[in-house]
């Protein structure tokens, strides 16, 4: 049995602990903040009496990683698994546009739910297919210096479905644009998604909030395995000798009783307790953030009546139904930072009233709007370079957080995937 200390309590923090729980080692977990669920959180307000998540978060039916790890916490029961992908797009005006794939054996039902995705021409879906179709037999590619809209462009894909199929599942898979994104890291996603089988283009979403579905159970699953977690811990320096960690200092105490040191914590957070730090050599990546916007509205009435909605050309690129309440997300959504909640909130009502005529702002009773300014890192090339660099001279320190080079961008499934693979580091 070792002694580990992991610093950081979001999906990488807490996928570390549970991980290392399992496996009987010894574990204090230390957040910072005052709650657990680091930028995948459930808020609770008092004036609503009620808890709704920061954002709403997907689970895509790929990740493996993520869905081992909530089975591995008994909350499997808490998410809603689709048999298949199913999405519902609008355009202006009200039309939907469904990509659905039907109950027929993998692969073909993914072709069916290409050529039935009238949104786009024919020509247009036949080179969605042919991509896919050349994708398949390339897994050896070499696109690590083209972002996306140049493999695109390389493809001779349509400006009609660069427009109204591949931006939406950049933005929405990689929180950029197709000017920015790297195209190695979006072709490990379509991989993935597409190439994995029927449930894995599934959408997965949660019955209940973050809190109940993965925190909550985590906390359980640590405390039950005799170790501890302890809030408001902030980590303001860490001593070193040689090549090992010998002291973490927080605000309120200092720990030196330990075998390791999970670090779960963004690159730029680790950094700054490093410059702290005397006798330290890194190599951490500077990596580019990007904003995630998203808006609640709770309604007199609700008069959507499916689970969510892409957008085609849109300010909003989703919308999730809740029965009381609406969730809006725009992703990479810098362009708003600067942008009162009024500014917004117009900007919203109209893109919404273009899209759904069935909807007026009078519907709405209360709002909340949530800036997450460093949701996630911008996958763009320069970043692939960067995590493959990542060290750290320690040997008893490990490094967490959907930052690694795990070969996916910033999402669910790669900070639990470094959560997994930091605990089973350890022997």
């Amino acid at each position: 049995m070792k002694k580990c200390l992991v610093i950081g309590g979001g999906f990488a923090g807490l996928s570390s602990a549970v991980y290392l729980s399992d496996k009987n080692h010894k574990v204090t977990l230390l957040e910072a903040s005052p709650k657990l669920g680091g930028r995948a959180y459930s808020i609770y307000d008092s004036k609503l009496n009620r808890s709704y998540d920061n954002g709403q978060h997907i689970i895509m039916g790929c990740y493996n990683e993520t869905l081992r790890f909530i089975s591995t916490i008994n909350s499997s029961h808490l998410l809603e698994i689709p048999d298949s992908l199913s999405i519902n797009f609008i355009k202006k005006g009200g039309e939907i546009f469904p990509l659905r794939s039907p109950k027929e054996k993998y692969p073909f039902n993914l072709l069916t739910a290409l050529l039935n995705y009238k949104a786009i021409s024919l020509k247009s879906r036949l080179k969605i297919i042919d991509f896919f179709l050349d994708l398949l037999c390339c897994y050896s590619c070499d696109l690590k210096d083209k972002t996306v809209i140049e493999w695109m462009k390389d493809q001779k894909q349509t400006e009609e479905a660069i427009d109204f199929f591949w931006s939406i599942l950049v933005v929405g898979a990689l929180n950029t644009t197709i000017e920015k994104a790297s195209a190695a890291v979006f072709a490990e996603i379509l991989k993935r998604i597409f190439f994995d089988g029927t449930q894995s283009s599934t959408i997965i979403l949660s019955k209940v909030g973050l809190s109940d579905l993965y925190v909550k159970p985590s906390v359980d699953f640590i405390l039950n395995n005799g170790n501890e977690i302890k809030l408001s811990e902030r980590i303001i320096k860490i001593e070193f000798e040689g090549n090992r960690v010998l002291k973490v200092i927080s605000e309120k105490s200092s720990y030196d009783d330990f075998d390791y040191v999970i670090s779960a914590i963004p690159s730029y957070a680790i950094s700054k307790i490093f410059q702290s730090s005397e006798n330290y050599y890194h190599n951490l990546p500077s990596l580019n953030y990007g904003t995630i916007l998203n808006i609640h509205l709770w309604l007199n009435q609700n008069p959507f009546t499916e689970r969510f909605y892409g957008f085609l050309d849109g300010k909003i690129h989703w919308v999730f139904n809740h029965g009381d309440h609406i969730s809006i997300t725009i992703s990479a959504a810098d362009q708003y930072n600067d942008k009162s909640e009024e500014e917004i909130l117009n900007i919203i009502y109209s893109d919404l009233e273009i899209f759904f005529p069935i909807f007026i702002s009078n519907l709405v009773k209360d709002f909340r709007v949530i800036k997450e300014k460093r949701a996630t890192f911008i996958p763009d090339i320069s970043s692939l370079e960067l995590r493959k660099e990542i060290s750290t001279q320690f040997e008893n320190l490990i490094l967490a957080g959907d930052w690694i080079n795990t070969k996916l961008p910033s999402t669910i499934e790669s900070a639990v995937m470094s959560g997994r693979l930091a605990a089973e580091s350890i022997d």
